[in-house]
């Protein structure tokens, strides 16, 4: 098979398993999280929220930040800095417990219950987590280094970066993203996970980016938009910057599913040609 078909049978395995209540119930979990943390800061003031929201919010963005419509204006930022706490500490075990339950469905059987493991794995999935943030965040911050000038002034550097920083996301997920199977189904420590995702993304490169890279494409809209909070507050109205990262959890719940189920589904694959 090639590449665009491999991918395009990896995406319709994940989609197959849609009926499944039970293997959504990860990916219900982190956007209930995300969501709860998003009300939060927006409700802050509400007197049954203002002890521990203000205090959050504050820390988050700052004084200025509690203030209306400067709170809207540093939201995104503000929740993403939250996400990467609930990434690293929910996201990571509940992507755990997801990919047994996928490689369940697709006919791997496992003893222990998914949750069970996965937890058991927790101190692994976390540090793996962070690995793969630290590398995203450091080659992030190399796009700080153009001269705001350049960028404010050229549509084309502007799009070139974000681009590139695409680009070099999507090569960087897509080389770990093969160490949440690796520890909750072969068992692998940290390092051995991450250099066997890095050889089994290696062997599985074009699909296995093809995947990862679409399912980026599809979040990117959102991401833009929040990159452009200053415009959607100043434009048409601060709280629409709040309605767009709802819409934005409820969305990535859907992608995500089909990322890790895609994901699983290649892994196996691969598991299987290697025997």
């Amino acid at each position: 098979m090639n590449a665009l078909r491999v991918a395009v049978w990896a995406w319709r395995s994940a989609v197959a398993l849609f009926p499944r209540p039970r293997i959504w119930l990860p990916f219900l979990l982190v956007g209930s999280v995300q969501a709860a943390a998003l009300l939060l800061i927006v409700s802050f003031y509400h007197l049954a929220l203002l002890q521990l929201g203000q205090p959050l919010t504050r820390l988050l963005g700052g004084q200025a930040a509690i203030h209306y419509p400067i709170l809207y204006y540093a939201l995104p930022t503000m929740f993403n800095r939250l996400n990467l706490v609930i990434d690293a500490l929910i996201a990571s075990i509940a992507g755990g417990a997801a990919t047994l339950l996928f490689a369940r469905a697709f006919g791997l059987g496992q003893e222990q219950k998914p949750w069970k493991r996965a937890i058991r794995h927790a101190s692994t999935l976390v540090p793996a987590t962070l690995v793969a943030m630290a590398l995203v965040l450091g080659l992030g911050a190399l796009a700080t280094l153009v001269p705001k000038e350049l960028t404010a002034q050229s549509f084309t550097i502007r799009w070139g970066i974000r681009g590139a920083t695409f680009l070099v996301f999507t090569l960087v997920q897509g080389l770990l993203i093969y160490a949440t199977a690796w520890i909750v189904l072969m068992g692998h420590g940290l390092w051995p996970a991450i250099r066997d995702s890095v050889r089994v993304a290696l062997r599985t490169f074009l699909p296995t980016m093809i995947v990862v890279g679409l399912s980026g494409v599809m979040l990117f809209p959102f991401q833009y938009a929040g990159s452009r909070a200053d415009f959607v507050a100043s434009k048409l109205r601060p709280e629409m910057v709040g309605s767009l990262l709802a819409l934005q959890i409820v969305f990535q719940v859907l992608v995500t599913f089909l990322l890790v189920g895609a994901i699983t589904r290649l892994f196996l694959w691969r598991a299987e040609a290697a025997r």
